[in-house]
This record gives C-alpha cells, structure tokens and sequence, in this order.
C-alpha cells in the first residue's frame, strides 16, 4: 500500500470554501481510502491506497468534494 498527500488549494481561509476536516476525512473513507489523515485546518490529507492512478485519485477526490461541501476546488495528489 502507497501512501499519498491531497493539498486542497484555498479551502477555510477567512470562511470561504469551509471544508470541515473530521466530514472530509469521512468522504476519503467512504471513496476507498485508508489510513486517512487530515492535517490541522489545512485542507491537507494524507490516504493510503492499493491503486496508483493519481489522476483518478484527482478525479474522485474533486467529485466528492463538490458533491458534499459544495465546493469546487483544485486538488493535487502526491506520492
């Protein structure tokens, strides 16, 4: 299993785009990640997954977030 970092980019700043961490941590889990980790207030969140498509990871992580929060945010995934 790799492990992975999801940055969020412009998520809880000054109470725009609030995305609480303990519902994103939960939307990571319900997708098939494991291991799932939110880091602060950051919108950063560390997943570990079989896989290793990250333009896929991209793909589900933008899908779930617009789909809960509402919200439509770019998001970069790492090794």
């Amino acid at each position: 299993m790799k492990r992975y970092i999801t940055f969020l980019s412009g998520v809880n700043i000054s109470g725009k785009n609030k995305v609480p961490m303990a519902e994103l941590k939960n939307g990571f889990e319900e997708i098939g990640f494991s291991e799932v980790r939110t880091y602060l207030n950051s919108g950063n969140v560390i997943f570990s997954s079989d896989e290793g498509d990250m333009e896929g990871f991209i793909n589900q992580i933008e899908t779930m977030i617009k789909r809960q929060f509402g919200v439509d945010i770019p998001v970069f995934v790492i090794s």
